[in-house]
């Protein structure tokens, strides 16, 4: 079998893997809590700090909390915010991004030179000042969701504006602005429906980010009120109390998940640019030619 052949195996094996991984997390934290016999956020400082055992596999917190049943709530909580946080996110950045480039000229130029200005300020500080600014505190999934994606809108308008700016020199494109069309219905008609792609590979792009920002500002003791379970809390519970098996899991359930995510990245992208798949297409018909 030659070079290129095993790499193009590796790289769908990976793909097939990340893609379980990711699924197996997420049905993990959404269906496990749902058959746990603990409460995630239920005090029993009986079984307080218990090693992992056959009751507790994970073991049990500084409360006597299961820490199996409770990653996988806090896993729930953290998924909620990046849902929540990547809706946002998603709507800024394709409403900011179609406008841009649709407009062109000026508009363009000034818009997207604004969302160059923001993307030079570091995210995690900023939402972090806006938090404290409006006296928030972060103390609920909303509050912190919504800081993360006010933070987080310009990469995906980037994405977008290129996307839109491709796609504005199609035929079809043309012939609806020939036809009269205005702006705004090739954009509705057209434009948007045909993002799909580029749209989600931001929304993989992203998630990481919104995950590890979530845990980043928990850390930090702005999360969400006790007893409210996220996996920047666990984390940061376990450093306060000295117990770094607590953050281990958090940080391997976190690594996990935006590791996941970005070989989805990769491979969404390659299956959506043409140019990344022909040297494997080519690879094949010369490897078919020699059989």
């Amino acid at each position: 079998m030659r070079p290129g052949r095993l790499l193009e195996l590796r790289v769908r094996r990976s793909t097939a893997i990340a893609a379980v991984l990711f699924g197996a997390i997420i049905a993990y934290c959404v269906l496990f809590p749902l058959v746990s016999p603990y409460d995630a956020n239920g005090v029993d400082f009986t079984r307080s700090r218990q090693m992992p055992s056959l009751h507790h596999p994970l073991g049990t917190d500084t409360y006597g909390r299961d820490l199996l049943t409770r990653l996988a709530v806090g896993g729930r909580t953290t998924m909620l915010i990046a849902l929540i946080a990547l809706s946002a996110i998603l709507a800024a950045g394709v409403i900011w991004g179609t406008t841009a480039a649709m407009a062109g000229g000026l508009v363009d130029s000034v818009m997207m030179r604004l969302v160059d200005g923001l993307l030079a300020i570091p995210r995690l500080p900023i939402a972090i000042v806006i938090l404290v600014a409006l006296r928030l505190n972060a103390q609920n999934v909303l509050t912190i969701a919504l800081a993360l994606a006010v933070v987080g809108w310009m990469q995906t308008a980037r994405l977008v504006r290129g996307q839109v700016l491709s796609l504005t020199s199609r035929d079809y494109v043309r012939a609806a602005r020939a036809l009269g069309a205005s702006r705004f219905e090739i954009a509705r008609r057209h434009v948007i429906p045909n993002s799909t792609g580029i749209i989600l590979v931001a929304i993989l792009l992203e998630l990481p980010t919104v995950v590890l920002g979530e845990a980043f500002i928990a850390v930090l003791g702005l999360g969400p009120d006790p007893p409210t379970a996220t996996w920047g809390n666990i984390a940061q519970d376990g450093l306060y109390f000295a117990r770094l098996w607590e953050p281990f899991l958090a940080s391997t359930a976190i690594a996990l998940f935006a590791i996941s995510a970005n070989v989805l990245i990769d491979s969404v992208d390659e299956m959506l640019d043409p140019r990344r798949r022909l040297p494997m297409r080519r690879e094949r018909r010369v490897s078919s030619a020699a059989v």
